[in-house]
């Protein structure tokens, strides 16, 4: 009874010394000392959804709401111990169905922007600021600069009796982030709400992407 006894002392003193140097090395499970990956080297994917305003809107467009797929590849930096500025690179793919628009005067979708269905490539830079609000959470402004290539829309103030047209459209724009880093080191998600004004377009869009992040270091 002595040795098992001292066995059993042995087994849990084993188990004790093991499940220490795992928690020290993941960190407990409330996520309390396990350190995100806050800055540096990111990528970035998002999807979501996007929405015309004025002309290219309502009932010019074939339906109410469009989708957005993007990959961003930045970098975070920080400024102040809560404040950190990031930039990156972009490229991604919008999807909007649009009525038809032909030369006939009586057609009703004469004044639309479209050509067709929508489906440009678009590349871009985006900047934003963000703020700590508390060990977890971000929140945060950005500005973007986007271009929206393959794929034809009217020149503002046209349509399809004079037939000129973008071959692609510059689209800049702003709007607010918000950020989680959880308990996965290297991983963060959140959500974005742009709002872009399209060059030489009649109208603007608002898009809303949910995303997730890879801090590689």
């Amino acid at each position: 009874m002595k040795k098992l006894f001292l066995l059993l002392i042995a087994l849990l003193v084993s188990f004790s010394l093991f499940a220490a140097e795992s928690e020290e090395a993941t960190g407990d499970v409330s996520g309390n000392d396990l350190n995100p990956i806050l800055r540096g080297l990111h990528l970035q994917f998002s999807g979501g959804i996007v929405g015309y305003i004025g002309k290219a809107g309502g009932k010019n467009a074939g339906s109410p709401l469009g989708s957005t797929l993007r990959l961003n590849f930045g970098y975070d930096i920080q400024i102040k111990e809560a404040a950190a500025i990031g930039i990156a690179l972009s490229v991604g793919m919008l999807q909007f169905n649009a009525n038809e628009n032909d030369a006939d005067l009586d057609q009703k979708y004469k004044d639309s922007p479209w050509v067709e269905d929508f489906n440009p490539l678009t590349l871009g830079l985006d900047v934003d600021v963000t703020w700590m609000i508390d060990p977890r959470w971000e929140f945060g402004v950005l500005i973007n600069f986007d271009y929206y290539a393959l794929a034809k829309t009217y020149k503002s103030g046209s349509n399809a009796i004079d037939g000129k047209t973008n071959s692609g459209n510059i689209a800049v724009g702003g709007g607010l982030i918000f950020e989680r880093y959880t308990f996965a080191r290297h991983f963060s998600v959140g959500a974005s709400v742009e709002f872009n004004y399209i060059l030489d377009f009649d109208g603007m869009n608002i898009i809303v992407t949910p995303f997730m992040k890879y801090t590689f270091f």
